[in-house]
This record gives structure tokens, C-alpha cells and sequence, in this order.
């Protein structure tokens, strides 16, 4: 999927301390850079990280807090096989959208350098969403 104008993400990674280290480092390191320019307030350490052991399970947050990123296009799959190959020790799930509210939801499980579009697996309450569904393919 390509997103464009602005970008919105959040992306939830879990796993030992020692795993999320590395992403974070991988974050950090300007990897992601081709893609948009990582702001180092975009990482939100889980409340455990700081006292965690490297074997602890902990979590971070990646994500630009509701303050959109300008983008001229930005395509989802190309960002997720470079982001989940880096994130392959780590469960990894979450979600962008743009402007337009157009919105992507993926999942990555650990051991996985994949990913898989999880849209219809978040539902909250499944029949209101296809409702919901229904009116955007009417709009």
C-alpha cells in the first residue's frame, strides 16, 4: 500500500531487552532514513525498560504521536520487509495511515522477517466494523 502526503505510525515491538536493544540501535543508526527521518522522541520505552535485565520481556513504541511526517509517497511493504527483517527476534505489530486516512495494519511474529497484513485480524467488534467496512466501499 502507498500512503502520501502525511504519514502517522505506531509500531509496538516486544521481546527481551537485549532484542530491543538491538532495534532501537538499528533505529537510531539511519537505516530507516530513505524512508523519513527518524526523530529520536519517536522511541517510547515500555515502563519495565529501564529496570529490565537483557533477558527480561519488555517493549518499545515506535511512533510519531499524531504528528504527521510530510512524505511525498510512502510505500508500506518496502518499509515493513527492511523494519521486520531488523525486528526478526521481536514480536512486532502495528498500523500507518496518511492524510487521507487511508490505514495499514500489519503483524510480525517473532522468528519471522516477515510480515502479514493484520487489518481484519484487530477487529474490535466485528459487526460494527463491517459496517464501517461497508460505508467506506460505498464512499
Amino acid at each position: 500500500m502507498t500512503l502520501c502526503e502525511e504519514l502517522y505510525f505506531e509500531i509496538t515491538a516486544q521481546g527481551t531487552k537485549a532484542d530491543l536493544k538491538k532495534l532501537v540501535s538499528f533505529i537510531k543508526s539511519g537505516e530507516l532514513d530513505d524512508f523519513f527521518e527518524v526523530d529520536p522522541d519517536y522511541l517510547i520505552y515500555g515502563d519495565n525498560y529501564k529496570d529490565a535485565k537483557d533477558s527480561d520481556t519488555t517493549e518499545i513504541v515506535f511512533t510519531n504521536d499524531e504528528y504527521g511526517i510530510e512524505i511525498d509517497e510512502f510505500d508500506t511493504d518496502e518499509f515493513l520487509e527492511v523494519f521486520c527483517l531488523a525486528a526478526k527476534d521481536l514480536d512486532v505489530y502495528g498500523f500507518f495511515h496518511d492524510i487521507d486516512e487511508d490505514e495499514f495494519h500489519f503483524t510480525s511474529q517473532k522468528g519471522d522477517s516477515y510480515y502479514i497484513n493484520s487489518r481484519k485480524a484487530v477487529k474490535f467488534n466485528d459487526e460494527l466494523d463491517e459496517i464501517i467496512d461497508d460505508e467506506d466501499r460505498e464512499d
